[in-house]
């Protein structure tokens, strides 16, 4: 399919919606913990994938009139080192209640605009991994895409999977290397027959690596890890009682993780993946690491760079992670008083150089 035909299909897919006018928030805020159930039983398989590990750095894209931004952004995520950028593109509810997804073609790039983003990255020698995510307009009371409850769970997964396969369609004909087909929909989760669906009419579109971005808390309780080609989730846990929290503490809190983490690899028999690797500049960083909101905290940078240095001390190299993805390098920010989560410009862009210049490790 050409691009102009791609174009049109995605027009055609989305005309009639209403456009919003607020500027979205970063990913990472208002991710309240939630409770893990059971795991679902998983048939294990040891088909291995070409290409792993994936050493990247994400990028929101939300501006249509910031192309030629984001290109200098992947410029500078390919000098630090990284060999992969994850793309990450809005697309919209009204509310928790909605039963339809829409974009706002005026902060979600255009089929083409989208398509330069990516052969750029791939003009600069980047793996790609394109993740669209889901953000509330306007959400009431503590509402967020983990805890969507649409008026018609039918309808709400028939505008999910067109607005799916449309990106699917892109990310093949521009050869994206990692399609995300849902990112942090807790409440979706359960509904395994529609999520089959989805996945299946992806495939028939796109024929890359799949996987779906799962909550650090809610990782085994995904009915439908079998389908898909990586186990992948953000990482927020709790790493620190404070700002105190020393680099041989950090490591020890990521080691009880990851028991946890590879008891569930070797049930499931795919590679682990984080979607989401990141720590914004505030004193809460290690103990609520989701929170940039919190922005009367104090800047803390050195326990941001002590963050990242716990993380690639104890994950770096090994076989059973096949990839991270750093939060995050957006345009024009970054420096000693950003509060956010962009290492550019802090102490942590130094920690993210010296281990990008490492080499690469076999994933199992």
């Amino acid at each position: 399919m050409t691009r102009k035909s791609i174009y049109l299909v995605w027009l055609v897919t989305f005309v009639g919606v209403l456009l919003c006018v607020l500027l979205p928030t970063s990913a990472p805020a208002q991710k309240p913990p939630t409770i893990l159930t059971a795991a679902a039983h998983f048939p294990a398989t040891s088909r291995k994938l070409d290409g792993l590990p994936y050493r990247g750095i994400a990028i929101q894209v939300q501006r249509v009139d910031w192309i030629d931004r984001y290109k200098q952004s992947i410029d500078e995520i390919a000098a630090i080192g990284a060999d992969t950028v994850s793309l990450v593109i809005d697309t919209r509810m009204e509310n928790g209640t909605s039963s339809r997804i829409w974009l706002d073609m005026r902060m979600t790039p255009t089929p083409d605009a989208l398509g330069s983003l990516i052969d750029h990255a791939k003009s600069r020698g980047l793996r790609v991994m394109l993740m669209p995510i889901v953000l509330l307009d306007n959400p009431r009371n503590n509402e967020w895409r983990g805890t969507i409850k649409p008026e018609s769970w039918e309808d709400w997964f028939d505008s999910y999977r067109g607005m799916m396969t449309q990106f699917a369609w892109i990310a093949q004909g521009h050869k994206v290397d990692i399609l995300v087909i849902g990112s942090e929909l807790v409440s979706t989760e359960d509904k395994f027959e529609e999520w089959s669906k989805t996945i299946s009419a992806v495939r028939e579109v796109y024929f890359g690596k799949l996987t779906y971005s799962s909550n650090w808390d809610h990782y085994v309780s995904i009915p439908f890890w079998d389908q898909l080609d990586l186990v992948c989730m953000n990482s927020y846990w709790k790493l620190g009682k404070d700002r105190k929290v020393t680099v041989s503490e950090i490591k020890a809190n990521w080691a009880k993780i990851q028991k946890d983490l590879f008891d569930f690899h070797k049930k499931v028999g795919k590679p682990i993946m984080f979607s989401e690797v990141g720590w914004c500049s505030l004193a809460n960083a290690a103990h609520e690491p989701w929170d940039y909101t919190r922005t009367g905290e104090e800047v803390d940078l050195q326990l941001q760079k002590r963050l990242y240095q716990g993380f690639f001390e104890s994950w770096y190299g090994n076989p059973n992670l096949g990839g991270f993805m750093v939060w995050e390098w957006p345009p024009d920010q970054g420096g000693p008083d950003s509060k956010g989560y962009i290492p550019k410009g802090k102490p942590a862009e130094a920690v993210l150089r010296e281990w990008f210049a490492k080499p690469r490790w076999e994933v199992k």
